[in-house]
């Protein structure tokens, strides 16, 4: 597979996790705020500076009436001239014009063409007669009782070249507030991933056997730290009940030993005394299913301690090629009589820490269902390799192996997968490999041998290397 075709793959995946689930919204969710704060404020400040300026033009307009009001015409272009001599370029905009429209005073050369749809105040472009510039200006239009007309008004161009600046600001905002938001959704998505993936990771190693994992608190108080304290809680009773469990097995399985011990002993005298061939037959098969008994118990016991953890201060630095050669060696006999040869196949150089008596006796017991379960097949192969950061030790046959929907099955405590149990076993061989993996914090995988055939993996991490 190409990596794009590998990138199209994992890209859907991404859409449906919770991180990107939580992250449109957290992203969707700033930018709808922040725009909408930056258009209330757009609003708002258009509108301020509207009634703003309606405001300047009626204050102006309302002094030139009172002066046309107290002193007729005269006395208004008087007041027009004397404010246009006095503000200078800063004067608003004026113009008296008789009724006709020819100028009388002020600052513009003629009135601006009739507008209907103009309101009291009318925003134009017009010529101011001191400047050479179309300026925009604000306009309010009045018609005097002696049939003149009044102009009033204040030129805009500041405020509107001010309110152009405002609104690249608050879209140079709205573009600011997208990475920000952005940034935000993934502090947030990160930090809830952060404490959900430290949540999964106790999950797993309490799922390896780590009873003792707990949730880390952080004192919060929040939904997370009441969760994680529900779920502590919840695993201290798991170990409790595990402990317990684990107790009473070993100590069934340990105080059984002794009378299946006794009846053992017993049943050797009985076999020595009986003189019927028929009761000294029936003799030697309880002997034979006591000593699998005994077995069985031993190899609770065996399990039930490598859960526990007790072993690993019995650790010790491994070269597997001569591991695996002297345990080729003392399988081989024991595979050549069922009609197999026996290999070993490891990388000189190679080694690992490990318990030595526990994985001699695990692979030992890989190579016994090898034996045993290998119908038609010729080779049993004990192999060990450096592979991803690991290092996988195992057994692989040449056998029919396990299909794969059984496979789960067969890694069971007692699990046995011939149904008519025609092949002597307690269905303890692969649960004791996989105790095994686990003390070593490994994990054990049933996979299709490479020519057929069955191949089970002790994967151990390489940290051990």
């Amino acid at each position: 597979m190409t990596s794009r075709a590998r990138q199209g793959a994992r890209l859907p995946r991404f859409f449906r996790s919770t991180t990107f689930r939580l992250f449109v919204p957290v992203v969707l969710f700033q930018l709808v705020a922040t725009g909408g704060v930056l258009t209330f404020v757009w609003i708002a400040g258009q509108q301020s500076v509207r009634d703003e300026q309606r405001a300047l033009v009626e204050e102006l307009r309302g002094d030139l009436l009172d002066t046309y009001q107290n002193g007729g015409s005269a006395a208004l272009e008087a007041n027009i001239e004397r404010r246009l001599r006095s503000e200078g370029h800063r004067a608003p905009v004026l113009l008296l014009a008789d009724r006709e429209g020819r100028p009388l005073a002020g600052n513009l050369s003629a009135l601006p063409p009739p507008d209907p749809a103009a309101g009291p105040l009318s925003e134009t472009v017009l010529y101011r007669s001191d400047s050479s510039l179309p300026q925009t200006m604000t306009l309010s239009e009045t018609r005097l009782s002696d049939g003149s007309t009044l102009l009033a008004g204040i030129e805009i161009g500041r405020d509107l070249k001010l309110q152009h600046s405002f609104e690249q600001a608050l879209f140079a905002a709205l573009f600011l507030a997208m990475p920000l938001a952005m940034l935000v959704a993934v502090l947030t998505s990160r930090l809830v991933s952060q404490r959900v993936h430290g949540m999964a990771q106790t999950a797993h190693r309490v799922g390896s056997g780590a009873f003792d994992a707990r949730m880390a608190l952080d004192g919060s108080g929040d939904a997370f730290d009441e969760l994680a304290g529900e779920i502590n809680a919840m695993l201290a009773r798991i170990e409790t009940l595990v402990g317990e469990l684990r107790v009473v097995a070993e100590g069934l399985a340990h105080d059984l030993r002794s009378p299946v011990t006794r009846l053992r002993s017993a049943l050797e005298q009985a076999a020595l005394e009986a003189t019927d061939p028929a009761a000294e037959a029936a003799m030697q098969r309880a002997l034979t299913e006591a000593d699998t008994l005994t077995r069985i118990l031993a190899t609770a016991l065996q399990i039930g301690r490598a859960e526990a953890g007790i072993g690993r201060e019995r650790f010790e630095d491994t070269e597997l090629a001569g591991f695996l050669g002297n345990l080729a060696g003392l399988y081989e006999p024991y595979a050549e009589d069922a009609g197999f040869s026996l290999s070993a196949e490891a990388p000189a150089g190679l080694s690992v820490s490990l318990h030595r008596e526990l994985m001699s006796q695990a692979l030992g017991n890989l190579v016994d269902n090898a034996v045993k379960y290998a119908a038609g097949g010729s080779a049993i192969a004990l192999f060990a390799v450096r592979q991803d950061g690991q290092v996988v030790l195992g057994v692989r046959d040449d056998g029919p192996g396990i299909p794969e929907d059984r496979r789960e099955a067969a890694l069971q405590r007692f699990g046995r997968l011939d149904p008519s149990r025609s092949v002597a076993g307690s269905g303890l061989g692969l649960a004791l490999v996989e105790a095994v993996a686990k003390l070593h914090d490994g994990c054990v995988r049933l996979a299709a041998a490479p020519d057929g055939g069955l191949e089970v993996r002790l994967e151990i991490p390489s940290s051990r290397t």
